[in-house]
């Protein structure tokens, strides 16, 4: 199998994000209005529960299983194995919740949210849990062009049925699980067709051998071990936020904290595009002991994503009530400084995502959870200090997320730049002049600007600051960790596609 070049992985990776973000944001502009704010936050609150549950249940393996699978892809056998294992969370995950259910008080996990919607919860949750480990395995046989094809028209088709469903039928949260559920299980049949088609999965590969099944699950359990206790404060801690807020707060501002979730992470469209395809680099050149590499690797895309994820970060945050006003309606105007604090988290976020990744690569999951332990603690005191004594409702849990997120980073960064033999300082002076200079400029475009459409705004605010940052950026080309040859080449490249 002939495998893609990087760049074009990257590309390809990123064009469908970019598809995804655009019908994100469309999906946001209609689902919240056509659901309200009490619907739209139950769907929030279940869908927060359940990707915590599963993210505890995966306990790091689903990020073990995509970098072993990396290293070596002819181990076939591990997808069978985690085929089983996923199928076993599945059950356990059914089982549980019906078992509190018919013997326990299900409705105090589950406040102001009909028990009836919680099995459609699970579900979904599994369903999205199981396309990511799809997706997992397309990257590691570098069938990243393909898969992302694949999920261009998916997301197009999906779009369509959504409008379907909410212009045609009577839409509310139960259609909304019709939907995902429809939209999820078809893009998991497609993607298993192709890996039947390129061999990858075939029925020699899938069958179940008890012994070499045992030594896979010994490998498993000796990486995953350290992560138990770090996936289990996880779980504790992220229910815990999320219960809290639903139960202080009400179903309205655990709407208004996913909306401005979902708004913030329409900036990971460039940085998530490129995670699973470092974090593949990473595991190859760590499997040849090759650290030099993973060190230009890190110190090339680290500063670089970061600054595309603040470039966008920063001016939605100056945007906020323009934002709100194009997307929702009055009902989410509330939001606003929720969506202010919260568009700041995709910034550290792409470190914590490529960072973390050399964690899992390496196979440092030890240092990881003890790091992750020091975030999670302080993650705990500051809900209880914003959320239920200063009663900051979801204002205060974004400023948890924000705040426990930077420190917990940092720590990240302070230990994968001692290991690759980086300097520390470098990445914190980016990170600092790279937020101030974005500020500046998402400022300047925003304070003279003022039209009576908030769409207008908007568009004129962007051309502004975009400007602005064009001209940073061939000043001083280490804002995005290029350099002046590359901003030469690339303007020649593009003057080669100018009709004049």
């Amino acid at each position: 199998m002939k495998e893609s070049s990087l760049k074009k992985r990257y590309a390809t990776k990123l064009f469908a994000s970019i598809i995804s973000g655009v019908i994100g944001v469309i999906i946001i502009a209609i689902v919240p209005k056509a659901m309200g704010p009490i619907a739209y936050g139950q769907f929030v609150y279940l869908q927060q529960f359940f990707t915590k549950i599963i993210g505890f249940l995966d306990a790091g393996s689903s990020i073990a299983f995509f970098t072993k699978l990396s290293a070596k892809p002819e181990r076939k056998e591990l997808i069978s194995f985690y085929f089983y294992y996923s199928l076993f969370v599945g059950l356990i995950l059914t089982v549980f919740f019906y078992a509190v259910d018919q013997f326990g008080d299900i409705q105090a996990w589950f406040p102001d949210i009909d028990k009836g919607f919680i099995y459609w919860g699970i579900g979904f949750g599994f369903l999205t849990w199981f396309t990511q480990l799809c997706i997992k395995v397309s990257d590691a046989y570098a069938l990243t062009v393909t898969v992302e094809l694949i999920k261009i028209l998916h997301k197009v088709l999906s779009l369509c049925l959504l409008i379907y469903f909410i212009y045609f039928l009577h839409f509310d949260l139960m259609k909304y699980f019709y939907f995902h559920i429809i939209t999820l299980s078809i893009f998991i049949v497609w993607v298993m067709y192709l890996f039947i088609s390129n061999s990858i999965i075939t029925v020699q590969s899938m069958s179940f051998e008890f012994s070499k099944f045992k030594s896979i699950f010994s490998e498993f359990v000796s990486y995953c071990s350290p992560l138990l206790i770090y996936s289990l404060a996880g779980l504790s801690v992220g229910l815990f936020d999320i219960w809290l807020l639903q139960s202080i707060s009400g179903s309205v501002e655990t709407g208004f904290y996913g909306l401005a979730y979902s708004l913030a992470t329409m900036c990971f469209i460039f940085t998530g595009a490129m995670t699973p395809i470092i974090t593949r680099e990473f595991s190859k050149s760590f499997e040849k002991n090759d650290l030099l590499t993973m060190g230009e690797l890190f110190n090339r895309y680290i500063p670089m994503l970061y600054s595309l994820a603040a470039y966008f970060a920063i001016f939605i945050a100056f945007q906020s009530d323009n934002v709100l006003a194009i997307f929702t309606d009055a009902e989410f105007k509330d939001a606003y400084l929720v969506l202010v604090v919260m568009a700041f988290y995709p910034i550290h976020q792409t470190y914590g995502q490529l960072s973390g990744s050399i964690f899992y690569a390496t196979g440092q999951t030890a240092l990881y959870r003890n790091i992750g332990l020091i975030s999670m603690l302080l993650g705990f005191l500051l809900t209880l200090f914003l959320v239920y004594i200063l009663e900051l409702n979801a204002l205060g849990l974004a400023f948890k997320m924000i705040i426990s997120q930077i420190i917990g980073v940092n720590i990240q960064l302070y230990f994968n730049v001692k290991f690759l033999k980086l300097s520390m300082y470098r990445f914190l002076w980016h990170q600092i002049y790279a937020v101030v200079f974005f500020t500046i400029a998402a400022g300047l475009s925003s304070m003279f600007v003022e039209f009576s459409s908030p769409l207008v705004s908007f568009i004129v605010s962007g051309f502004i600051y975009t400007s602005l940052v064009i001209i940073g950026l061939l000043i001083y080309p280490k804002l995005f960790s290029v350099t002046e040859k590359e901003i030469q080449y690339g303007i020649v490249k593009t003057k080669g596609f100018l009709p004049f």
